[in-house]
């Protein structure tokens, strides 16, 4: 009789491991068309990302987005007013909102742990959280959005 419990628990172990990857998927969906539909094509975007070396207090990232595309990128050090901006051959290091829909989707595809909380309104994401190999300690990507602000006619 005990195998039956066992059983059904494996059962259920196996329907999830295919059932949430589906669920992330249609969240993940039902997010980027929130944030297509409200059409944001130029815009501001900040970020905290935490890893080992800023665990308590990560710079704020600030990454402007013209016409869909990273046009700048700026770092706010905690605790100071300057900001320090990137050098224009590193933007492509950074994301636009849909990269980070793509980066997402992609952690998904590849079936490694992927955590995402996306804004109700506009549908980006709010919290992205990936650890591509759970055996290996700093690999994981944790970035928490401080702001996303839509931009007027260039500057």
């Amino acid at each position: 009789m005990l195998l039956r419990p066992t059983l059904h628990a494996a059962v259920i172990a196996i329907a999830l491991r295919f059932a949430l990857p589906a669920l992330a998927d249609a969240e993940l969906d039902g997010a980027r068309a929130r944030w297509h539909s409200a059409a944001i094509a130029s815009y501001e975007y900040g970020y905290n990302k935490y890893c080992d070396c800023h665990r308590e207090s990560p710079p704020e990232t600030v990454v402007t987005v013209r016409d869909g595309t990273v046009t700048g990128v700026r770092h706010r050090p905690v605790g100071t007013t300057v900001e320090v901006p990137a050098a224009d051959k590193n933007l492509q290091y950074y994301w636009t909102v849909d990269g980070l829909f793509d980066l997402i989707a992609s952690a998904l595809a590849r079936g490694v742990q992927v955590r995402a909380a996306y804004d109700a309104e506009l549908g980006f994401p709010r919290q992205i959280y990936i650890d591509y190999d759970t055996k290996l300690i700093g690999d994981e990507l944790d970035l928490r959005m401080t702001a996303v602000t839509r931009l007027g006619a260039a500057r």
